[in-house]
């Protein structure tokens, strides 16, 4: 699974053909329970690649083998603190899948939340209003996935995806779909003023 984040001052839109300069964030390991990842953290230092150690959470010690979350990032070097970074490309693609479970559309071994709050919350930096978070969790073509924020990323939280048929499953797969509090303020003002509106309606009709 690769993300790669751009800044909003790059002219292009994000693809992999564009991705020479882009903080690029990438794990081949399916976690046992959540990691949430700050991009400040990530590329902010001088470290290439990383192993989140989650063995303990097994409830026993697996011998000879390492659990958890490796790692690994490119441009780093690239990173600046205040740069807008409002553009994410998602890729977790399966070459030659061998069934439709594993084809473009179906879900993921992984799901990922992307953040415009610190340590994956939805609180707004600059603020006090709440900010809405994206999600994929679907398997991808080659070229990936590309969503655009309206504030800048600071942090995604990578997890485990369902990984069930989608038959097993209510809808389909996430391909940056928005979610999160602010977004269900919005639904909700929209289910009121839908009320309202019908209300009026049969008032006006009485």
């Amino acid at each position: 699974m690769t993300l790669r984040f751009f800044p909003d001052s790059q002219e292009d839109t994000c693809s992999v053909s564009n991705s020479t300069d882009a903080l690029t964030f990438t794990t081949v390991s399916v976690p046992i329970i959540g990691r949430c990842f700050n991009l400040v953290d990530l590329f902010g230092g001088n470290t290439t690649s990383g192993f989140v150690n989650q063995s303990g959470n097994l409830g026993y010690h697996p011998s000879g083998q390492r659990v958890g979350i490796p790692w690994r990032l490119e441009n780093i070097d690239k990173y600046d603190p205040r740069a807008n970074y409002s553009k994410v490309l998602y890729s977790q693609h399966v070459n030659n899948p061998s069934d439709k479970e594993h084809e473009p559309g179906s879900y993921g071994y992984r799901r990922i939340n992307i953040y415009g709050g610190e340590n994956c919350t939805e609180s707004d930096p600059e603020g006090d209003n709440l900010l809405d978070f994206y999600g994929f969790d679907c398997f991808s073509n080659g070229e990936g996935s590309c969503g655009t924020t309206p504030y800048n990323i600071v942090s995604f939280y990578v997890m485990e995806g369902y990984f069930e048929s989608e038959s097993q499953q209510h809808g389909k797969c996430m391909v940056f779909a928005r979610m999160g509090a602010a977004a269900g303020h919005q639904l909700q003002r929209t289910v009121l003023g839908a009320l309202l509106c019908a209300f009026l309606a049969v008032w006006l009709v009485w």
